[in-house]
């Protein structure tokens, strides 16, 4: 049970920190034939972990679901529902806002090799959630 907790507190994007500020992409130049780290445009947009509002309940309440005890207690409901285990988001720093790559302004072949770069970073963390479940 406790490797299921685990897992479902790792995939919680509450848990994951404040969003990163540099946003580049490792590009490989066929024309030169050399690697290049790239620095790509970006624009504010709204935190996708608290949608703007600057704050979340604390992962560590509701992360692995709540328990029946708890979800037929009264009390805990309504501090639950009126922000009682609210903490300030993680990833925005309650600011509401992070910076996020800027898409109109890549090229197509940056835009491409970009997502490309994000399947891949998504793959290894599919991978390494994967090894967790397996006991590794």
């Amino acid at each position: 049970m406790r490797t299921i907790e685990d897992i479902n507190y790792f995939n919680d994007p509450r848990t994951q920190g404040p969003a990163a500020e540099d946003h580049v992409l490792y590009y490989y130049n066929e024309a030169t034939g050399d690697n290049e780290v790239i620095e790509l445009p970006t624009c504010w947009v709204v935190c996708g972990v608290c949608h703007g509002e600057g704050k979340h309940v604390n992962p560590s309440i509701d992360c692995g679901g709540i328990s029946s005890e708890r979800e037929d207690d009264p009390d805990f409901r309504e501090d639950y529902l009126s922000g009682v285990y609210d903490v300030r988001c993680y990833t925005c720093l309650g600011k509401r806002v992070v910076k996020g790559v800027n898409w109109e302004a890549l090229s197509e072949d940056h835009r491409l090799a970009y997502e490309e770069q994000l399947d891949y970073e998504d793959m290894v963390r599919r991978e390494a959630m994967a090894e967790l479940r397996m006991g590794a």
